[in-house]
């Protein structure tokens, strides 16, 4: 493990007219392009746990970027729950893709819950990421609202009267657009995302022949322990490491 010094800037990314807040720690005074890793939030918004996670990648030479989604505090609009968060996730590649010191072919992406579910989207939208790391994805939109009836809400009705609305952010739909290895954690106690969608996208991804790593863990829920966590965290980082370095 290296350690090295890390610089940090927040900056706002523009997209479809939003202001959105994007913290970037990057090793000091890179002299070559460097690999990078987007780190997406949960549902229950940005906390200070994301920028440690990125200037602790960056202390190991890899740019970590946590971007604040739309509709949380600290960045503009409302939240759309996978649509307007997807496109916003490409403005943002391209606004890295201009800066010297992130290299355009190695960058990878990750997210927990919420943030997972907006990742694979991404994932599947734009060939831009050549590692994808996904923490208690919700995959099929039809049954997370059966778990979650509140994202009814969001989507404007339930199935039946905008089956449209989920099918567009049901990953589970679009996993052959794929092209990068994927690493899948999830705890098989989560009531709120069960382990049950993470087990549909690894048989998914397997029936397609798609790189994956997988591990699932019996005494965690959504909420990861200190313990599980931290163990999940290491996982990320040395997958990150053997697929972007």
């Amino acid at each position: 493990m290296s350690n090295m010094a890390v610089e940090t800037e927040v900056f706002r990314l523009q997209s479809e007219g939003l202001l959105l807040r994007v913290f970037v720690a990057c090793p000091a005074s890179p002299s070559v392009p460097l690999p990078s890793v987007q780190i997406h939030h949960a549902g229950g918004g940005y906390e200070p746990t994301y920028e440690e996670m990125a200037v602790e990648l960056a202390s190991r030479g890899i740019v970590g970027i946590a971007l604040i989604h739309r509709g949380y505090p600290g960045s503009q609009g409302a939240m759309e729950y996978g649509k307007g968060e997807i496109r916003d996730i490409g403005n943002l590649v391209a606004e890295l893709r201009g800066r010297a010191f992130i290299d355009p072919d190695r960058m990878g992406i990750m997210g927990y819950s919420r943030g997972a579910h907006n990742a694979l989207l991404a994932l599947e939208r734009y060939d831009a990421f050549r590692a994808g790391a996904l923490w208690s994805t919700p995959v099929d939109m039809v049954d997370h609202v059966h778990v979650n009836p509140w994202i009814a809400e969001m989507f404007g009705g339930y199935p039946e009267d905008v089956p449209e609305e989920y099918r567009i952010r049901s990953s589970i739909l679009f996993t052959d657009q794929i092209n990068c290895p994927l690493l899948l954690i999830h705890g098989e106690m989560d009531d709120v995302v069960p382990v049950r969608h993470t087990l549909r996208l690894a048989q998914a991804l397997k029936d397609r022949h798609k790189p994956f790593e997988i591990h699932l863990f019996p005494d965690e829920g959504h909420i990861w322990s200190y313990e599980g966590f931290t163990h999940n965290w290491e996982l990320t980082v040395d997958f990150f490491e053997r697929h972007l370095k």
